[in-house]
């Protein structure tokens, strides 16, 4: 075998390789300490290892915990196998299934065009309406659900704006209106794919920032709060986290907007009346080739508001809840999302008495669906990212478990002398950084139990760097590789990667200073920094405190 023909090999084999080799290289780390907190820091950081370098399918990495952990002494198979499907697990199942419904329905795009309409069409407002739909259906579905469910009519919106451009420019022509793929860019003054480029980004960046506004809105999200819950660290619910959340939300895509008119909208320019209208004609077509709101449209939308509202209203901490009505413990956000998830596979998805009223032969009555089928279960759902929740659910159990978190305390007990805020300002810096390059869920995952971890040796309340910590993990904008929403708008073909940078990295830098702020202005309002203990985190209603 020549050179050529080992390059060959080595790079037809480096996914093999990684796999086989970073273990080896690391293995010195516990035969040299032979403790198990040094074999879960061995499993770790070859978790890690994978979810940053995306070597094998991150699903895949996430199941590493449950023959390692076992082998290695560590946890229990019977104990580490139930963190894979735990309470706050099934509350994100139970949102997906929701989700699904809203899809199959496609009220998502009703709802979408709804708001796009009412905004207008000026390109300043125009992103604004982007913004707004696509924040507000990503906080219910996945971002990446949204930022595909978007991109269309983003693309359509630009197909759009060309064909009105060429009918401007050349009056007497016939033109025909391409699609996104035979537009030629580089022929097109930069004032309007400055505009397209803004467009796309807004969809992008807004569907991250949306994510961040309620619990099952994103994976860090759900991950906090499986984490807190299985470590008694205080109850962190549905209620209290869109109260600290959703003003965070707002600022930042308050500042998102601005930043992008600055980048490529500017301040000085007047629309084009011309523009105005084709594009508002195209988004009323696309708004009335829906139809009138059908059946299973207002249905999914009533056990929508219901499950928000049961939600929000559980247990809000500023006043009782209707969860208390029940003994403490036996009814959660799970119990909500499944019960309405189960309704899903029960109720139709059409009207069964206006159905039967324009057939009168009751042997032709079609059989009556429901609004979800396991077909499109099968289809849509996302069973790899319910083993990635679950799999940094595993992963802080064994850190736990083994004694790593100790460890970990007792070695940054260094910071002993810094500040809290200064702590708290390295720490989503760290991740920040990392989440451009890895899975939210996979930085969340390495980040949340270490700044826990940190909190307990300081006798500092853990909340006070767990917060800041998982908001950050969602501030991805810099790079495609770093979220799938900046992917998906990147394939579209018309964004450099300089101009992604450019435009994430003033916005990373916004939301980095932003978390501080509210972690240390507002929040404080809601969660009880003042108790270092982990099962003292809550102000009761009473104003006592849930141990």
């Amino acid at each position: 075998m020549d050179l050529k023909d080992l390059k060959v090999y080595l790079s037809n084999s480096k996914r093999f390789l990684k796999c086989l080799l970073f273990p080896v290289i690391i293995l010195p780390l516990p035969l040299i300490i032979r403790t198990q907190a040094a074999w879960c820091a061995y499993v770790v950081m070859y978790m890690a290892f994978l979810w940053i370098t995306e070597t094998i399918p991150m699903a895949v990495t996430a199941m590493i915990p449950i023959f390692a952990y076992p082998l290695l002494g560590i946890v229990e198979s019977k104990n580490i196998c139930t963190e894979y499907l735990t309470d706050t697990n099934f509350v994100f199942f139970g949102s997906m299934l929701m989700a699904i419904g809203v899809e199959t329905s496609k009220l998502h795009e009703r709802v979408a065009l709804r708001i796009l309409i009412t905004t207008g069409t000026n390109p300043r407002w125009l992103l604004l309406g982007f913004q707004i739909s696509t924040a507000f259906i990503s906080m219910w579905i996945s971002n990446t659900a949204t930022a595909a469910m978007m991109l269309p009519i983003v693309i359509s919106v630009i197909c759009e704006l060309d064909y009105c451009r060429m009918r401007q420019e050349q009056p007497t022509e016939i033109i025909i209106k391409k699609s996104i793929q035979d537009i030629d860019f580089n022929t097109i003054p930069k004032s309007d794919t400055d505009i397209y480029k803004a467009l796309l980004l807004s969809i992008a960046f807004s569907a991250s920032i949306g994510g961040t506004g309620t619990i099952i809105g994103i994976g860090p999200n759900l991950l906090m709060k499986s984490f807190l819950d299985s470590n008694e660290i205080g109850q962190v619910t549905f209620a209290n986290w869109m109260i600290f959340a959703v003003p965070s939300m707002i600022f930042m895509l308050l500042f998102l907007w601005i930043w992008l008119q600055v980048l490529f909208v500017g301040f000085g320019k007047k629309s084009k009346n011309q523009l105005d209208k084709m594009v508002e004609k195209v988004i009323r077509e696309k708004y009335e080739n829906l139809g009138p709101i059908k059946f299973n449209e207002k249905l999914i939308g009533v056990l929508f508001s219901i499950q928000v509202v049961l939600w929000f209203f559980r247990k809000p901490q500023i006043f009782p809840g209707w969860g208390e009505l029940f003994p403490p413990g036996y009814v959660t956000d799970a119990t909500v999302a499944m019960t309405l998830s189960v309704l899903l596979f029960i109720l139709p998805s059409t009207n069964p008495f206006e159905s039967r009223k324009t057939i009168e032969d009751d042997s032709k009555y079609p059989e009556i669906e429901p609004i979800i089928t396991w077909k499109d279960m099968h289809e849509r759902f996302s069973w790899g990212t319910i083993l990635l929740l679950g799999g940094g659910c595993a992963m802080a159990k064994g850190v736990e478990n083994s004694g790593l978190s100790v460890v970990i305390g007792d070695y940054l007990s260094s910071f002993s002398g810094m500040p809290e805020w200064a702590f708290a300002l390295i720490a989503c810096f760290l991740v920040t950084m990392l989440t451009e390059f890895s899975s939210n869920v996979a930085t969340a995952s390495i980040f949340i139990p270490l700044v826990a971890s940190v909190a307990k040796g300081h006798g500092t309340n853990p909340l006070l760097y767990v917060l800041p910590t998982t908001l950050s993990c969602s501030y991805a904008f810099m790079f495609p590789a770093g979220t799938p929403p900046n992917a998906i708008i990147f394939s579209a073909g018309l964004l450099k990667i300089t101009e992604l940078m450019k435009a994430g990295f003033f916005l990373n830098l916004f939301g980095y200073v932003m978390v501080f702020t509210i972690t240390h202005s507002y929040a404080p309002l809601i969660f009880n920094f003042e108790s270092p203990s982990f099962g003292d985190v809550f102000f009761e209603t009473n104003s006592t405190i849930i141990a």
